[in-house]
This record gives C-alpha cells, sequence and structure tokens, in this order.
C-alpha cells in the first residue's frame, strides 16, 4: 500500500514537470512565430543559438526515460536530472538573461514571459529533490 502512494506521488510530481514543459514548448514556439515572423524554428536553429546545452537536454531526457524503462531507479534519474539541471541552467539561464535584458527594453511581454519559464525550471529541481526523497524513503 505504501509504495502504491509514494509512487502516485512521484507519478504526479513528474505530471507537474511535464506539464509545465509542454507549456513552455508552446509559448516558446508562440514567441519564435512572433518575432520569426510565422517561421517554425528547427531543431538545429536552436541548437545553432542556443549551443550544446540543447542537444545535451534533449539527449539527457531520452537516455534518462530510456534507463527508466529499463529498470534504473527513479531516485537515480532524478539524482542524475538535478545535477543536469543545476549545472545546465546556469547557463541556460545566462543565456536567457542576455536576450532578456535586450528585449526588456523594447518589450516586457518578453521579459515576463522568460522570467516566468525560468522560474518554473528553478521549481522542477525542487521537484526533482522531492521526488528522490520519496524514492528513497521507498527503498527503506
Amino acid at each position: 500500500m505504501m509504495k502504491k502512494t509514494e509512487d502516485t506521488q512521484i507519478s504526479l510530481l513528474l505530471d507537474v514537470i511535464l506539464q509545465e514543459t509542454r507549456k513552455h514548448r508552446e509559448l516558446l514556439k508562440h514567441l519564435s512565430a512572433v518575432f520569426e515572423h510565422g517561421a517554425v524554428v528547427s531543431s538545429s536553429e536552436c541548437e545553432r543559438q542556443m549551443g550544446k546545452l540543447f542537444t545535451q537536454a534533449v539527449a539527457l531526457v531520452h537516455s534518462v526515460k530510456d534507463e527508466i524503462l529499463q529498470g534504473k531507479p527513479i531516485e537515480e534519474a532524478a539524482r542524475q536530472l538535478i545535477a543536469f539541471e543545476e549545472g545546465a541552467s546556469e547557463e541556460y539561464l545566462t543565456e536567457i538573461h542576455v536576450r532578456v535584458a535586450m528585449l526588456a527594453q523594447t518589450n516586457q511581454a518578453v521579459k515576463k514571459i522568460l522570467e516566468g519559464i525560468a522560474e518554473d525550471e528553478r521549481g522542477h529541481v525542487e521537484i526533482l529533490r522531492l521526488i528522490t526523497e520519496i524514492a528513497s524513503k521507498n527503498q527503506l
């Protein structure tokens, strides 16, 4: 019974991250369409503009998902994602800050949207920490 409750908690927390990530994707697509006059930016263009961080993030998510499906403990996977988020988010937030600073002078809406996404990403790290806590109690 306890394991089922903890699995449900982890599932709900992962769903929060998933839903927020989908929201971010849609917001960023909309921003891209506005600033690129309707043009859809390809993954290769994202990689060119955001550098290796974009490629690493996508590869890590796919890798961790596959490892979980093959039996990797959730706690271990969450720790791996936390380490990446903490390291990458600094680089990513610096990049966003530079772009926000340029846009903030002329577009307060874009600034607010990007600041909200950055705040959500910091929250994702906290959610992943909670998942590791729940998962480690589950193993006791």
